[in-house]
């Protein structure tokens, strides 16, 4: 403030003291065009001079602002629209938030024209679509939001496939995700909406296909790989039907990837696939292998299921691994499973009470509870299969019924 009252002064002194000089000169100034001749003072043509001056400033100014004015009323318009839609992107995300979808929709493509970035007003009015039902119109939208960035191409497709996996329409899904994976093939994303998407309509084979590539990028946890793969072996397995015979058998086993090889559950269902096929023999030469290599209750179980003659053999073998393992409840399970196959009632009965003492495997009371009916043991048997069940041996859930006389 006191710079330019300081100027201000400064210059006033200035213009007295030029004026002053100005005055007390003697000189004129003569101008002469054509037959007009124009005679005034210095001062004057001064003071005319800075005047004309100072006019021509003046008009260019306002000539320039009126030619720049529609270039900046368009700007500021733009800008103006640019906040309402940043506004409306927000108030679309709280809408879509709160479950009042067409609100949303219409708050969110209302002003995506003017949003600086329209990607997102069309996916997030694409959703909102999808929460009312409307497939055609979130299709729409995501056509909308593919052509404003061409680049967002391969997320587009992902919310697209994941929309149709959601109103499980699979066959849409796996179409679009077939496309993506042309464009993204180790997209991990994309993976693991195939598989789910192949899981749904138990394309089981083309789950088998796509395994290495799941490993590969982990695209699924490692159980969920473990059971798509054990489903799609025992689909292939189940495929052969009469045709299943140890050689077909093991060419799908041979086909998995060693390290694969080595899961206790994939060996037992290989090895009961093998018992399907009347191979018994071969199944217990590859279960007593793998269990020299680990020992696994899985491999255990299915080893107590053998339909080996002489049943003694097997039996045998077992009793023989229960001298180093008399706790093992799986062990003991097979134990008697064999025992019965031999008619041994009095040891699989032994064998079974001590399993089911160890375990709370439903299947083991039950096998108990058959015995026991064998037996003859009634009662015995009744409150062994309401333990299988799961149910209050002691406990009535009906009401006590009076007699007539009270």
């Amino acid at each position: 403030m006191m710079g330019r009252l300081l100027m201000l002064v400064v210059l006033l002194l200035a213009s007295v003291t030029a004026a002053l000089w100005f005055a007390n000169q003697g000189g004129f100034l003569m101008l002469r065009v054509g037959d007009v001749t124009v005679q005034t003072s210095l001062f004057v043509a001064v003071v005319a001079f800075i005047a004309a001056w100072m006019v021509v400033t003046l008009l260019y100014g306002l000539a320039r602002r009126l030619l720049l004015a529609p270039g900046r009323i368009r700007v500021r318009w733009a800008s103006r629209r640019t906040h309402k839609a940043q506004r409306e992107l927000v108030d679309g995300l709280i809408e879509l938030a709160e479950g009042r979808y067409a609100e949303a929709e219409r708050h969110l493509e209302g002003t995506s024209r003017a949003a600086v970035q329209p990607l997102m007003h069309h996916l997030l009015a694409a959703i909102a679509a999808q929460r009312r039902g409307e497939w055609q119109r979130r299709d729409d939208l995501l056509a909308a939001a593919d052509a404003a960035n061409p680049r967002a191409r391969v997320a587009v497709g992902l919310l697209q496939a994941q929309l149709q996996a959601e109103a499980e329409q699979w066959e849409q899904a796996l179409a679009t995700l077939g496309w993506l994976r042309e464009k993204a093939p180790r997209n991990h994303r994309v993976l693991m909406l195939l598989a789910r998407a192949m899981q749904a309509v138990d394309d089981h084979a083309g789950l088998a296909d796509l395994l290495p590539d799941l490993r590969r990028e982990k695209a699924l946890p490692e159980q969920e790989l473990a059971d798509i793969e054990y489903r799609a072996m025992g689909q292939r397995f189940d495929e052969l039907g009469v045709e299943a015979n140890a050689d077909s058998l093991g060419r799908i086993w041979k086909s998995l990837p060693k390290v694969r090889r080595r899961d206790p559950a994939l060996q037992a269902r290989y090895a009961r696939a093998l018992i399907d096929a009347d191979c018994p023999a071969t199944a217990e030469q590859q279960l007593r292998r793998w269990l020299r290599q680990h020992w696994a209750p899985e491999l255990v179980e299915v080893y107590g299921e053998l339909p080996v003659d002489p049943p003694q053999r097997v039996y045998d073998r077992i009793t023989g691994w229960l001298r180093e393992r008399p706790e093992d409840p799986a062990l003991l399970y097979a134990a008697a499973r064999q025992a019965a196959r031999c008619e041994l009632w009095g040891q699989a009965r032994g064998y079974l009470e001590a399993a089911v003492e160890r375990s709370n495997n439903p299947a083991m009371a039950r096998m108990l509870a058959e015995l026991y009916e064998r037996l003859g043991e009634e009662e015995q048997a009744r409150r062994t299969y309401r333990q299988a069940l799961g149910l209050d041996p002691l406990g009535n859930s009906l009401p006590r019924i009076e007699s007539a006389g009270h």
